[in-house]
């Protein structure tokens, strides 16, 4: 008995030391395993990288093709080039495309910003922020949140100096309630005669706000209601809450020499609105929960609808708002609007000129996100932020790509914006 007794300790030892052994060697395995997974990432990351230097390659080949040889234009002889008579360069095809080339042919000067110069705590409560623009004037910033307002923030006081400068701002900071979380957001510009007090907000319900920005507003209900209409009834676009769409807004910009707004939505549709004769007297058959009239109105008129396939990404303004850009997510190019002809569509392909082929290439790897042409040469190019790791600088109305932005990373998941500096010479690109 006493033996029996002592051989099955043994092997109960014998079978702790054999599972220990076993739990030894899987976690081993484990942390073999791991590292593995994070060298592979990293290979990954790099061959990521490195697709998207070779498609930068690519296209620069492609255009290289496409352009007219050294041996044509300088030895001379008879060919169809209609850039070239009797063996020279008819106008100054190369030196006009050496001067655009030669905007952007140098980097900046290695100062780029680290630390935030103002945090405003809390600004949305718990809620994520998920839009802001600046006024043209950069005296008020609006900020769109995940708690379906919109507020307004004095910039100059947030900037202003000590500690407690961004809180107070947040704390006087107007807050408007627009029914959605706010998606988007545009100020009406400065440079349109009068100069309207409004913002637009685009919101997750299709809905367009426009509200009044206007700090001295007298009024409790900034948000302005259309002018002669009524009910839930949606008329061209405006029902009494005002711009409506089918899906959720994706972008809102204004024209710079009208008071027409631009809508652009999930649902694949833009919408050209006019916008004027604000009314901020109180109306006398809107009245709030205290039976207190105050409600501003303004006139709304759509002037243009249009319709695509896919949802609306990106849209801007071009030659002072005779032109709208717009790209629908799914299109390999580009679309110009020219409003002073019957708003006559002609397509620009994002896969650069076509190496001479002639061809329209109709699949592009990314999707554009964001377009703003530069400030100060009337939109010459147009900056193009994408879903990939990868912003575009574009010759406007043309297939010509100027140069291609790399270093920074996107996923699936990002929203990215992208704006000029005053001088033109510097893109930044932040996400939401």
């Amino acid at each position: 008995f006493f033996l029996n007794n002592q051989r099955n300790s043994s092997m109960d030892l014998l079978r702790d030391i054999g599972q220990a052994d076993q739990l030894t060697s899987a976690r081993e395995e484990n942390r073999v395993l791991q590292e593995k997974v994070k060298e592979l990432t990293v290979r990954v990351h790099e061959l990521l990288a490195e697709n998207q230097s070779l498609k930068a390659e690519v296209e620069l080949y492609r255009r290289e093709c496409a352009l007219p040889t050294f041996s044509k234009l300088t030895l001379g002889g008879n060919h169809n080039d209609d850039n070239i008579v009797g063996g020279e360069a008819k106008g100054s095809f190369i030196d006009t495309m050496d001067d655009e080339i030669d905007d952007f042919v140098t980097s900046g000067n290695g100062l780029y910003p680290d630390d935030p110069a103002v945090t405003l705590p809390q600004i949305h409560g718990h809620s994520n922020p998920l839009c802001c623009v600046l006024h043209p004037d950069d005296s008020t910033l609006a900020t769109g949140g995940a708690d379906s307002c919109l507020n307004l923030c004095r910039w100059g006081s947030a900037l202003a100096p000590g500690d407690e400068s961004s809180v107070k701002a947040v704390n006087d900071a107007i807050n408007i309630s627009c029914g959605a979380p706010v998606i988007c957001a545009s100020f009406a510009q400065v440079n349109q005669g009068r100069g309207l007090p409004i913002v637009a907000a685009g919101c997750m319900d299709g809905s367009v706000r426009l509200v009044h920005c206007g700090f001295d507003f007298c009024g409790s209900e900034r948000i302005l209601k259309p002018e002669s209409v009524g009910s839930e009834r949606v008329v061209n676009g405006i029902n009494e809450r005002g711009i409506r769409h089918g899906k959720y807004v994706k972008n809102v910009v204004w024209s710079p020499n009208a008071p027409i707004v631009a809508t652009a939505s999930a649902d694949g549709t833009v919408q050209l609105t006019k916008v004027g004769n604000m009314d901020c007297v109180m109306s006398d058959d809107d009245d709030d929960d205290d039976g207190n009239n105050n409600h501003g109105t303004v006139s709304m008129e759509v002037i243009q609808s249009m319709h695509f396939d896919g949802p609306v990404e990106s849209i801007c303004f071009l030659d002072d708002g005779d032109t709208l850009c717009c790209y629908v997510r799914g299109t390999s190019y580009l679309s110009y609007f020219d409003l002073k002809d019957g708003c006559k569509q002609t397509k620009m392909s994002l896969n650069g000129e076509s190496a001479g082929t002639g061809c329209f290439d109709e699949h592009v790897s990314f999707a554009v996100l964001s377009l703003n042409p530069s400030p100060n040469n009337g939109g010459k190019y147009l900056a193009a932020a994408t879903d990939t790791s990868r912003n575009i600088i574009l010759e406007t109305r043309s297939e010509r790509i100027v140069r291609n932005l790399y270093g920074h990373k996107n996923d699936g998941f990002s929203n990215p914006k992208i704006a000029w500096s005053s001088s033109g010479q510097v893109c930044v690109v932040f996400f939401c």
